[in-house]
């Protein structure tokens, strides 16, 4: 039998994240606020996450399921990595990190900035207006009349490219026709 990875799920997700970060909710609110507000929760978490086995699921059954097993099986482990985590990240609190950013974030990034220059290139050509915003929602309607207008000029210009070239050639036959005809009677 041969199964497809795509089968249907979009996503899946790794409980035991969920249920770390219930766990480091939980511990944290035992702090002072001045200590909670240097607590970098990302790192916490993913200390601890990388000491606990993966929980994963791709439907909302399988979800629940491994919110029950991760709750009965394994909530002392997770007690305890949040509580080692937390006491590995106090002794550095105010460390500066540089933290990982989804691709998908960076994707955003690009292509909003790539809107933005359309949006600045349009301004210029006097295609949008200067209190006019280009966003993903009207980018359809600003474009497709440029490209239905490009479109009809092309199909114009070469009409009349043609249409220049039928009179040039019509006018060279007729040239030649005429040269040809004194060619003849010189003869």
């Amino acid at each position: 039998m041969n199964y497809s990875i795509d089968s249907g799920a979009k996503v899946h997700v790794n409980i035991m994240e969920l249920l770390v970060q219930n766990e480091i909710d939980k511990q944290l609110r035992l702090y002072p606020k001045k200590i909670r507000d240097y607590i970098n929760k990302v790192e916490v978490a993913t200390y601890a996450l990388n000491r606990l086995p993966p929980l994963y699921a791709s439907s909302l059954i399988g979800k629940e399921h491994q919110k029950r097993t991760g709750m009965q099986k394994y909530k002392s482990q997770i007690t305890l990595a949040v509580r080692r985590s937390l006491a590995a990240i106090e002794r550095d609190p105010i460390k500066k990190t540089v933290p990982i950013r989804p691709e998908s974030y960076v994707e955003h990034d690009l292509a909003k900035e790539s809107l933005d220059k359309l949006e600045t290139l349009f301004k210029r050509q006097g295609i949008l207006g200067d209190y006019q915003k280009l966003s993903w929602d009207n980018l359809y309607r600003v474009i497709y009349p440029l490209i239905a207008k490009l479109k009809y000029e092309t199909i114009k210009r070469n009409e009349l490219e043609f249409a220049a070239l039928t009179d040039v050639s019509k006018q060279l036959s007729e040239e030649l026709s005429q040269s040809y005809n004194l060619t003849q009677r010189e003869r």
